[in-house]
């Protein structure tokens, strides 16, 4: 070293987190936000890491986690929590951002956002522009927001814009307004009474369909403002089940509508309207993309596609853009629903610093959750019913797979809704038997598919696409020379929601899947999540074999570990129901929600007195409702909004007071979700 030259001091390390939270207040009674999460960041000089991500309901078990804590307090408290898993507490963070009442810096979200334009989904745009900053500074990128409608805890005024959409230019970025189908599949799920998910693989697996001009009829509609869309998603399912119910209602018109008879009528009605809401998407979807290369005028060759909210989980509508466009690339978080928002959220709080212009940031994968730290206490609790342990063997994994679907849990959990070889049940895709036994695992329909993870270099042979897609978010279509040879992986019409795994990607996982191609010839791997009916992925080893001894899956892998189980493992232990998770924090704060009602009504104000309060930023960033001048003004505006709102407007009040009102119980919510969850 030259003494002339002293070595520069070493580079102070920050940490920042993005929340993603209920704001502990009152206001949390009317629940804007559902799917909360946490990023920790860690910057290093100009080095940005994303070190962690939390999804609560992993912690807690309650699936779309959106119950609130009361208390600032009581955030942060279990916020250090969290932070403890990494040797952090709250007290370490240099800033926290996203969450009112605990961050420290409120004012970036409004320096990023345009005008018009909502701070929800904004964040969402930057989940998916910012993934990989170099892009973010050098490409060309156009930029969807689609979701069913933001939360406004960060808004300073009613947004005019709830839905968003951008162009990024070298570095250069410009939002505007953009229309979003989003809501037509939330009003679906709560017609239903079916995810959104279920919905989809229903309306490619049944043949059933009718015949109806869905473009015409979109295009009489506007999906831009959410009284708009709302409104637009109302009349146009009603139309499309009026038109379903009456094409079916006859054996002529079953018989032209192609009726499947492997469904019951109520799936093929289902299925025949949802394959209608599809095309209404993609009208939607299409007319922003040909408005915004009109008004813009782009040229799309080579442009990248960033797509983000809810509406990017609808696979087949991605692909068909890729393919009908054009586009360079896919850019989509793996948490591309309100599950990413915290990501979102601090990709442009860290492009307020400026850091997007020097650093080169790029979420290199999906795994970011919680490793597994309990594999010692787990075994000694289900000691009873393990037959063996030993160390992994990927020809002893080929052979299980074959035999029986497999757990496998490896390093750090994938953050988003799908599971991605991490927390995953694996099976042999070459027998129908594979989708059998794991449809009849998690308690599933008869037809639904489970998804193939495939070696990247080998896609072409097996499908008519041939590009990555490492997040499970496009539906590729297999070609018909190797359908039979996949049954298990596959759609009923023959395409597949794919995850690649690519030679710089996952490295245990690619080992796994080169040993299964030597032994069998197949580069794929069927897989699913490993949770139970309406439960989040399992986070721990001791969920991991509680789910394999109530399920019957023999075997699990669990890091560098297999774990045989006995034959007889449920009726040894005979448990009744998943492994407990740390749900009790926000279970005792929900059990005080009704102190909480009794705390506003006593000021005189109703529960539509509070849903105004909550959800108009301008009232809730002046107006002290905890003084008499405040709850005047409170009860004139809610009288107001009573009085002007329109019928579907109303129903949406009625159902947030009913599900989250004084009679509600908050822990049985989860029916709520059909009209304000999806988003």
């Amino acid at each position: 070293m030259d003494p002339h030259f002293p070595a520069e001091p070493p580079a102070v390390v920050e940490h920042f987190l993005s929340v993603y939270m209920e704001a502990p207040d009152i206001t949390a009674l009317t629940v804007q936000r559902h799917d909360h999460c946490a990023a920790l960041w860690r910057r290093e000089g100009d080095v940005i890491t994303l070190r962690r991500y939390w999804e609560f309901e992993r912690v807690t078990g309650l699936k779309h986690h959106r119950l609130p804590l009361r208390e600032a307090d009581d955030a942060r408290a279990f916020l250090d929590v969290l932070l403890a898993e990494e040797g952090l507490s709250l007290d370490d963070m240099a800033e926290v951002w996203g969450t009112p009442h605990l961050e420290t810096d409120r004012g970036f979200a409004g320096r990023q956002v345009g005008e018009g334009q909502s701070v929800h989904s904004t964040s969402h745009l930057f989940s998916a522009i910012g993934m990989d900053w170099r892009l973010l500074r050098e490409g060309r990128i156009l930029g969807l927001a689609l979701d069913a409608g933001p939360d406004l805890q960060l808004d300073e005024e009613l947004p005019e814009s709830i839905y968003s959409g951008c162009i990024v230019d070298r570095g250069t970025i410009t939002t505007f307004p953009v229309e979003s189908p989003a809501p037509l599949w939330m009003l679906a799920r709560g017609r239903f009474k079916q995810e959104e998910g279920t919905l989809m693989a229903l309306s490619s697996a049944t043949t059933c369909t009718v015949d109806f001009d869905v473009e015409s009829l979109v295009a009489t509609l506007p999906f831009w403002t959410q009284a708009e869309v709302f409104h637009s998603s109302d009349v146009l399912l009603d139309r499309l089940v009026d038109v379903v119910t009456a094409a079916l209602a006859t054996p002529e018109g079953r018989a032209v509508a192609r009726y499947d008879d492997r469904f019951d009528h109520g799936e093929n009605l289902r299925g025949a309207v949802m394959k209608l809401v599809d095309r209404a998407s993609w009208v939607v979807v299409d007319r922003n993309i040909e408005h915004i290369r009109e008004e813009h005028g782009l040229d799309l060759t080579g442009m990248h596609l960033a797509i983000c909210g809810g509406f990017a989980l609808n696979c087949p509508n991605n692909t068909r853009l890729m393919n009908k466009y054009g586009f360079a690339s896919l850019s989509a978080p793996p948490c591309a629903n309100d599950g990413g928002q915290a990501l979102g959220l601090g990709i442009m709080a860290l492009h307020d610093r400026g850091l997007t212009g020097r650093s080169d940031f790029r979420l290199a994968d999906a795994f970011h959750g919680r490793e597994i730290r309990d594999l010692d206490r787990a075994l000694e609790e289900f000691g009873a019913v393990v037959d063996d342990v030993s160390p992994l063997d990927l020809e002893q994994v080929c052979a299980d797979l074959v035999d029986h679907p497999i757990a496998w849990v490896q390093g750090r959990a994938e953050i988003g809704p799908r599971a991605l070889g991490h927390r995953s049940l694996l099976g042999d895709p070459r027998s129908a038997r594979t989708k059998d036994i794991l449809n009849d695992v998690k308690l599933r329909q008869w037809w639904r598919p489970v998804a193939p993870i495939v070696l990247e270099e080998h896609v072409g042979e097996w499908f008519r696409e041939n590009r990555s897609s490492p997040y499970m978010l496009e539906v590729f279509a297999s070609r018909d020379e190797v359908r039979g040879a996949i049954p298990a992986v596959l759609h009923l019409d023959g395409t597949a929601r794919i995850q690649t795994v690519g030679p710089d990607d996952d490295p245990v996982l690619r080992r796994l899947l080169t040993a299964f191609h030597h032994r069998t010839g197949v580069p794929i791997l069927a897989n699913t999540s490993l949770n139970d009916k309406g439960e989040p992925l399992v986070d721990t080893a001791a969920q991991v074999l509680n789910f394999c001894v109530r399920k019957g899956v023999p075997v699990a892998y669990i890091g560098d570990v297999r774990i045989r189980l006995r034959p007889d493992a449920d009726q040894v232990l005979n448990l009744d129901g998943p492994h407990p998770r740390a749900a009790e924090r926000f279970e005792h704060d929900a059990e005080r929600w009704q102190q909480l009602w009794s705390e506003w009504t006593a000021l005189g104000l109703s529960p539509e007195a509070l849903f105004v309060y909550s959800w108009n930023p301008r009232l809730r960033n002046t107006v002290d409702p905890f003084t008499a001048a405040g709850q005047r003004v409170l009860r004139i505006a809610s009288s107001t909004f009573i009085d002007r709102v329109s019928s579907r407007e109303r129903r949406f009040v009625h159902h947030l007071t009913h599900f989250y009102g004084p009679e509600a119980n908050p822990l049985l919510s989860d029916s709520a979700e059909s009209l304000i969850g999806g988003g």
